[in-house]
């Protein structure tokens, strides 16, 4: 019996060290489930198929039977994937058990089809009328055990070999599931806290836009690959006023409009930011200069006609100050923010809420 059991915790410890590295390329993927786009299943279906087929390469041979805990990435594909995933898990550990048998000794190869067969239709059955809870993995792991156990039976020799191998099959599949069940769980939550701070290390805390990291970060992956794009540099007219009579929580509030302002006003594709205090870019990829100008000046006519409301005070107006430049006037996406800077600045020198395009004249 120890014997067994130290076999079974070395089949444990190959499904949970498989299960961390095989699902590391789903850790960006929404909810999986059976209603995932056909290539999520399918992914789903080959990583459950290879750690199934490795589980069974590696089983226990205990009177002609294979004992490992293949029943776990069977139900976990199901689970998750639907008949899709654990169509492609069930051919995967078909073909892994049809290796480790010995030529002419087929019955338990015959008994393993039909069970998996026998829980694919059960778990489509019973999909139809369960949410995918927890208590639902359990019950699907409950029926994959109750098909092997009679497969179990009919090829040990002694009913009391039977009781012995059945105890630790049941005791083994119930804790590798429930650990499964767990440590995908907790998987999936710390891959979403991871992402959630990566996105909070590239937003604003303010307006909720790129920060400059971010921006800088991708200007960056322009230079690399060469992308041609336009540049918007927005600042906000006379901000300082805007503190002194409002105090900066109405700032603030000037800046958070703005910002939902600019984002509206914005193309689907285009990245807007707060580049710090109150001055915005935007940037606007595959757009020549003359487009870019003619957004700015959308963005500048929205905002002069936007009432800003701030508490009690009666609703007021904001003008902004545009530059803009393109990839095609200058050699690194720097020298093109920089050129934006300075008609920005042109903008201001000539009497603000106005845009204003770089020119080499």
């Amino acid at each position: 019996m120890l014997s067994q059991f130290n076999q079974f915790l070395l089949n444990f410890s190959l499904l949970i060290t498989s299960l961390l590295f095989a699902f590391l390329p789903l850790r960006h993927t929404e909810r999986i489930s059976a209603d995932s786009p056909i290539r999520t299943r399918l992914v789903v279906g080959l990583i459950a198929g290879l750690i199934g087929g490795l589980l069974v390469l590696n089983s226990i041979t205990y009177d002609g039977a294979k004992i490992d805990l293949r029943l776990v990435a069977l139900v976990t594909a199901y689970y998750y994937g639907g008949w899709v995933s654990g169509g492609i898990t069930m051919t995967a550990i078909i073909g892994a058990r049809f290796l480790v048998t010995p030529p002419g000794v087929y019955e338990g190869l015959i008994l393993a089809t039909l069970i998996c067969l026998a829980l694919l239709v059960t778990a489509s059955i019973y999909r139809r009328f369960a949410a995918q809870t927890f208590k639902d993995y359990l019950v699907l792991l409950g029926v994959g055990i109750g098909y092997s156990l009679p497969a179990l039976y009919l090829l040990t020799d002694t009913f009391m070999r039977f009781l012995e191998m059945a105890f630790v099959y049941i005791i083994f599949n119930l804790f590798g599931g429930y650990v499964t069940y767990r440590f995908l769980q907790e998987l999936r939550k710390h891959f979403q806290f991871v992402q959630t701070q990566q996105e909070l290390a590239l937003t604003d805390g303010l307006t909720n836009l790129a920060n400059r990291r971010r921006l800088d970060e991708t200007l960056a992956h322009y230079d690399q690959h060469g992308y041609a794009f336009s540049v918007l540099i927005v600042d906000i007219d006379f901000f300082k006023s805007v503190n002194d009579t409002y105090g900066h929580d109405g700032g603030d509030v000037v800046l958070r409009q703005l910002s939902h302002l600019l984002q509206h006003c914005s193309p689907d594709e285009a990245l807007v930011g707060r580049y710090g205090g109150e001055e915005f870019v935007v940037l606007l990829p595959d757009m020549p200069l003359k487009e870019a100008v003619r957004l700015g000046e959308t963005i500048r006519l929205a905002c002069a006609d936007q009432h800003f409301v701030f508490s009690t005070y009666p609703a007021f107006h904001v003008t902004l100050s545009i530059g803009a430049a393109s990839s095609d006037q200058g050699e690194t996406s720097f020298e093109v923010v920089q050129k934006a800077d300075q008609s920005l600045y042109q903008a201001k020198q000539t009497g603000r809420n106005k845009v204003v395009g770089y020119s080499e004249e």
